[in-house]
């Protein structure tokens, strides 16, 4: 008797410890969401013809969700861990839609975006997410395809970022000129998972600006004109040798850069480095210039930019908000070339990985994700994921959120 009363009782101990474990775990999530979107007509009289979707990274835990909509915009957000959060939104709109939200007539589907950073979701508190704005950013004529960062590891297991380079699309059907776009590297202050600066009259998520901390002319010299053709790939190097060829360089660098069609190099006394074959672009604005064009293997923001030389005169520099300097670093070390979002044509942040998210440097209409290779010295690369073809020309996508259009390359130059 008294093991059969035994064996109950610890049959109902299990019970119980089982029930608290359930209601712990449960109780470990937020409270349920409840969010619609909409954009003009569609969300709200209009159902959209597909869902939206949602990725919301958890900053605080390292975790990433998804989640996706009904036709009418309608999300419910439930089994989040509390945190703070990066919240990304996209959408697509056909071309007949497209038409009928903006009045212009469009000939091809169309991307919607949103963003909000710093989001803190608790597990009681009643959280509103109306701030998430869904926006219908332009597409990109010249797209950045490419982008290698990170390093590589040499033989003997060193590190090696001499060998970054980026690639340049031209992603329609018309050929476009290269004479008045510029490249350039954005702020990255700030260290891992920590937002960089708020500058003076800027809303983070909103930045009606990007900061350069380095910016180059692609053509130096405007006496001849020079199109990219649709299709076609440029390649600038920052520096342009034959990296995995010769074992002065790296010969595990995954890339021969002596193919470049354009180089970082600085015709400056000073410069130790080697002026390779390929054409030097023009320092247009570096006022910490180290020899060479090099940005955090960690991830940085890159951007295209148009404009004339006279705009380009009339952008104004700043300098980094004081809480944010280093005392011990000189004083142009913490200059910025501020610039327009309206002459950006294309942007992508990187950064270190998925869920260091809060670091944002561009807003959503220029770039509402973020692409990485998750790794540093790894001799890989990210690229645009191909969309379609027309013919022999690839068509790549840009929704204008990195974390969709990339992929990680582990053959760079190989697409």
């Amino acid at each position: 008797m008294k093991r059969y009363s035994i064996y109950i009782l610890l049959i109902v101990t299990v019970l119980i410890t089982s029930c608290r474990e359930d209601k712990a775990y449960d109780s470990a999530y937020i409270s349920p969401i409840e969010l619609k979107l909409s954009y003009r007509m569609f969300g709200d009289t209009k159902p959209y013809s597909s869902p939206l979707k949602m990725i919301l990274t958890n900053n605080t835990e390292q975790i990433t969700y998804q989640r996706e909509s009904d036709l009418w915009g309608q999300f419910v957000l439930t089994e989040l861990l509390p945190g703070e959060y990066t919240i990304n939104v996209t959408g697509k709109l056909t071309a007949e839609e497209a038409t009928e939200a903006t009045g212009e007539t469009a000939s091809k589907d169309a991307n919607l975006v949103g963003f909000i950073s710093n989001v803190k979701l608790k597990q009681t508190a009643d959280v509103s997410l109306d701030k998430i704005k869904l926006m219908l950013p332009p597409p990109s004529a010249l797209i950045l395809k490419e982008l290698y960062y990170a390093g590589s590891h040499t033989p003997s297991g060193g590190n090696y970022r001499n060998d970054n380079f980026y690639s340049i699309y031209n992603n329609t059907a018309t050929p476009i000129s290269l004479n008045d776009i510029y490249i350039s590297s954005i702020e990255s202050y700030g260290g891992f998972n920590v937002a960089g600066p708020l500058w003076p009259g800027e809303v983070v998520g909103e930045y009606k600006n990007i900061y350069a901390q380095a910016v180059w002319k692609v053509i130096a010299d405007d006496a001849i004109p020079v199109f990219i053709q649709p299709g076609q790939t440029v390649i600038i190097a920052g520096m342009a040798a034959p990296h995995n060829k010769e074992e002065q360089y790296n010969l595990n660098s995954p890339v021969d850069l002596s193919i470049a069609d354009y180089e970082a190099y600085s015709p400056d006394p000073s410069n130790k480095f080697a002026d390779f074959a390929a054409p030097n672009m023009l320092r247009s604005f570096w006022p910490n210039y180290i020899d060479l064009w090099l940005i955090s293997v960690f991830g940085q923001g890159i951007a295209l930019i148009q404009a004339s030389k006279s705009e380009f005169s009339q952008f104004e520099t700043v300098t980094l908000p004081e809480s944010l300097q280093d005392p011990f670093e000189s004083e142009e070390y913490w200059l910025c070339k501020k610039i327009p979002t309206e002459y950006v044509i294309d942007a992508v942040d990187l950064i270190q990985n998925k869920t260091t998210t809060i670091t944002k440097r561009f807003p959503p209409v220029l770039d509402s994700g973020f692409a990485t290779v998750a790794s540093t010295y790894g001799g890989v690369s990210v690229v645009r994921k191909v969309l379609s073809t027309e013919g022999n020309r690839i068509i790549y996508q840009d929704t204008n959120n990195s974390t969709e259009d990339f992929e990680v390359n582990d053959k760079p130059l190989s697409k």
